[in-house]
């Protein structure tokens, strides 16, 4: 347990700053006397610890100290690679260079990988690699970032916002930020991000609230039940797109769906998607917008046919 406490002391004070005796001790559930004894075990041990005193002063290790491969065991080097090789996939820069360093540090193969990720898509998108960049940099040097944001709703904003971190979710990206004009942590979907201009204002906001949390769409949008039915041809979109309970094959092969949905323009747009594989059953409200929609898209064809054929005889 004494062993344990050494290392949990070397990697609090390993991330750069200084701290007190006091914080350490309550991170590690001892006495204040416990910890400086452990300070002065690791300082004869050859393991760099100063103090200094005043405003912002407290214990703390030279800048210049790193830990030897063999302070971390075979699983930890692992998790360190797995970490990389994801990394890459984000199209990061430096991830292949990092990756290929640490695996011969720890004498691994880099050819022993289990993991692959690609975070790319199979076609061009409004999240590019230009403005990934561009965006870590904001984050990484906390720089303040202005954009026009598109919004599902149809909604066209001008933000200005502090970037706090890059979220992969599901099948898109989106930036974790503190929009100033709504005063709070935001999340938006990347690709809806235009104009993107990183300016010379720094920030010091640190994030508060957990990205990865599962949002709550409930406290969002409105859900209404709805029940859909899909052809068999889309058995691969249900199994991609629903959740598992929701999904009640039939005997017909075709499969029911049945979930509570936001009904909005996004809603329809998807379930146009499916063209005819799809037939909403409830709620009438939204079998009925579909069928007009449809109905307007037919109108539109209809009427470019016939301004064709015009054309076409004059």
């Amino acid at each position: 347990m004494h062993v344990d406490r050494l290392f949990r002391i070397i990697f609090l004070l390993m991330n750069g700053s200084c701290t007190t005796a006091k914080d350490l001790a309550h991170h590690c559930s001892v006495s204040v006397r416990t910890i400086q004894r452990d300070l002065d075990t690791l300082s004869l041990a050859g393991i760099p610890v100063c103090s200094s005193r005043g405003y912002g002063g407290g214990v703390g290790l030279l800048k210049e100290f790193t830990l030897d491969k063999t302070f971390l065991t075979e699983q930890e080097q692992a998790d360190i690679l797995h970490g990389l090789q994801a990394l890459q996939g984000t199209g990061y820069s430096g991830g292949a260079e990092s990756f290929h360093k640490f695996a011969a540090i720890f004498r691994k193969k880099a050819a022993d990988c289990w993991l692959r990720v690609d975070f790319s898509s199979w076609c061009a998108s409004g999240f590019d690699r230009e403005k990934f960049a561009r965006l870590k940099e904001a984050i990484l040097n906390k720089k303040v970032i202005e954009f026009t944001y598109f919004s599902s709703e149809n909604r066209i904003s001008e933000r200005i916002a502090e970037p706090l971190c890059l979220l992969f979710r599901e099948r898109a990206w989106y930036v974790c930020m503190f929009d100033r004009k709504k005063n709070r942590e935001i999340v938006l979907r990347a690709s809806r991000i235009r104009d993107l201009r990183v300016t010379a204002e720094s920030f010091e906001r640190v994030m508060r609230e957990d990205p990865m949390a599962t949002p709550d769409y409930s406290t969002s949008y409105e859900l209404q039940r709805v029940v859909l039915r899909v052809a068999s041809e889309c058995a691969f979109r249900v199994f991609d797109e629903f959740p598992e309970q929701d999904i009640h094959p039939q005997a017909d092969g075709t499969f029911l769906i049945d979930e509570p949905m936001p009904i909005n323009q996004w809603l329809i747009g998807y379930l146009l998607s499916f063209a005819d594989g799809i037939e909403v059953i409830e709620p009438l409200t939204l079998r009925n917008t579909l069928k007009e929609k449809i109905r307007s898209m037919q109108e539109k064809y209809d009427e470019q046919l016939s301004d064709s054929r015009r054309t076409v005889r004059s």
